[in-house]
Parts: C-alpha cells; sequence; structure tokens
C-alpha cells in the first residue's frame, strides 16, 4: 500500500513538472503559429491587391486595399520609387509594433515617448531630424523650433521631456487661474 501511494505521488508530481516545462514551450508555439497565420493573411491580401501581378503595390492598388495606407504611401514608400514592396510594407509594420510596444499601456509618458522616438529614428541617433519627422507628428512639426532647445535640428528625448512639462505646467496654471 505505501509503495503504491508513493508511485502515485511520484507519477503526479512527475506530470506537475512536464506540464510546467511544456507550458511556456507551447505559449511560444502559439505565438509562433498566430505570426505564421498573420504573414499568410497579410501576403493573401498583398496577392488579392497586387492586381498586376508585378509583387508591388502601386497608388491605385494601395487605394484599393487600404484607405489609411494610400494616405501614408509616400512615407512607407521607403526607396521613393512609387511602388510598395512586401519589404517596404514589412517595415512599416515592425515600425509600428516598435512603436506601440514601447507606448503601450502601462508604460506612462516616457514609453510612449521611446516609442514614439525609436518609430520615427530612421537613422538610429536618439533623435528626430525635421526630415524624420516629416508630416508624422503634426503637433511636433508645428513645434519644433520650440522644442529644439539647443538649436541642433534634432529633437532629443530629454527636449521633448522637457517641453512637455512645460505643456503640463502651462495647462496646470491655465486650470487654477
Amino acid at each position: 500500500m505505501r509503495k503504491t501511494l508513493l508511485f502515485t505521488a511520484l507519477a503526479l508530481a512527475s506530470g506537475l513538472v512536464v506540464a510546467q516545462t511544456s507550458a511556456p514551450t507551447d505559449a511560444r508555439g502559439d505565438r509562433e503559429a498566430q505570426r505564421a497565420e498573420w504573414r499568410a493573411k497579410a501576403d493573401a491580401r498583398f496577392a488579392e491587391a497586387d492586381k498586376d501581378g508585378d509583387g508591388t503595390l502601386d497608388r491605385i492598388e494601395v487605394q484599393g486595399m487600404s484607405e489609411r495606407l494610400a494616405e501614408n504611401f509616400e512615407r512607407v514608400d521607403a526607396n521613393a520609387d512609387g511602388e510598395l514592396s512586401r519589404d517596404e510594407l514589412r517595415a512599416m509594420h515592425t515600425k509600428m509594433a516598435t512603436m506601440r510596444h514601447h507606448g503601450r499601456k502601462g508604460a506612462g509618458r516616457m514609453g510612449y515617448m521611446q516609442g514614439l522616438i525609436k518609430g520615427m529614428d530612421d537613422d538610429g541617433n536618439g533623435a528626430i531630424s525635421r526630415a524624420e519627422l516629416g508630416d508624422k507628428a503634426p503637433k511636433l512639426a508645428e513645434n519644433f523650433a520650440t522644442i529644439d532647445a539647443n538649436g541642433d535640428g534634432e529633437l532629443s528625448r530629454e527636449e521633448m521631456r522637457e517641453f512637455g512639462k512645460a505643456r503640463r505646467a502651462e495647462r496646470r496654471e491655465a486650470d487654477q487661474g
């Protein structure tokens, strides 16, 4: 009886250990499966939109696919050839994912700012130039000269943080006055 109880306990414990060690792998596998499914859907949408079958999307093909993408055509068309390739679309999605990841709920203002900078910082120097900013963030563009405290032609994280603090202080004063 004692042996049966001992073997049962060991079997149960080993089953729990196996379940614990396999759970992360399963979750990782699920994420990979979801990514593969997303890629397949994206490839299918691309193929459906690519009416002439040349492997790229021109403005007319993009308009039929997504109004928002059509509005941002120039920004996504990295090589400015007037057509969007799969690689250009993937790069756009990666950039957007970076911005979402760093700006996700709970990350606060700094997480949002980090995502904003990473998403627009094409040369990877940690700051946003007027050219990189383009028309991506109209409020930043409108206040570029004011935010660029050192006048170097680029907006650093610190400059944007200080500008944000000043704006919040102005709003608090206006609300109290």
